[in-house]
């Protein structure tokens, strides 16, 4: 019986250590769209995602445009993102469309917002455009792809007030539009 025992033991033993196995750790590939690129502080990057939605549902030529990217630097061990926004009332055909701030000139809106977990005295940066162009291919009324090219001049924001120190971001990313 004790041989038994002693077998028995041994054998599930056996089948414990042959069915464990040590697989690789995970290592999660961030989503990336294929569908365009940023230039971030001299950097390029490709975008992971972009869309739009219609800012008048009375307006099919109304745009808010999303893009986000990982923008993280070698060593940071946390996710460094971008996201930014671009808002223009009416592409019409399409076009180029532009901020000015010294001459107040403003035909769409735009956001970017720097999320650096590494960095631990700043961990989200807000920035306006002092001075932009955005350029838009507008996509067939009957839908399909449309280009936009964006070029801007940023100050973070601090206290709600943009602090002079010029950032440039530019960029080309697609959207698929629907009909």
């Amino acid at each position: 019986m004790r041989i038994l025992s002693f077998s028995f033991v041994v054998a599930l033993i056996t089948v414990a250590f042959v069915s464990c196995k040590k697989t690789p750790d995970y290592v999660p590939a961030p989503f990336a769209c294929q569908c365009g690129n940023v230039i971030w502080q001299g950097e390029d990057y490709e975008l992971l995602g972009t869309t739009y939605i219609l800012t008048d549902s009375t307006n099919a030529k109304s745009r808010r445009y999303y893009i986000t990217a990982d923008v993280s630097l070698e060593g940071e061990v946390a996710t460094h993102g971008l996201s930014a926004w671009f808002e223009v009332d009416d592409i019409g055909n399409g076009g180029e469309f532009s901020i000015d701030a010294q001459t107040g000139i403003n035909q769409f809106q735009a956001w970017v917002d720097e999320l650096n977990p590494n960095d631990p005295t700043d961990t989200l940066r807000q920035y306006v455009p002092v001075n932009a162009v955005l350029q838009v291919g507008a996509a067939p009324s009957a839908g399909g792809t449309e280009t936009v090219s964006f070029l801007l001049t940023l100050n973070q924001l601090e206290d709600g007030e943009p602090v002079p120190g010029d950032i440039n971001c530019s960029g080309t990313f697609t959207v698929t539009v629907a009909p």
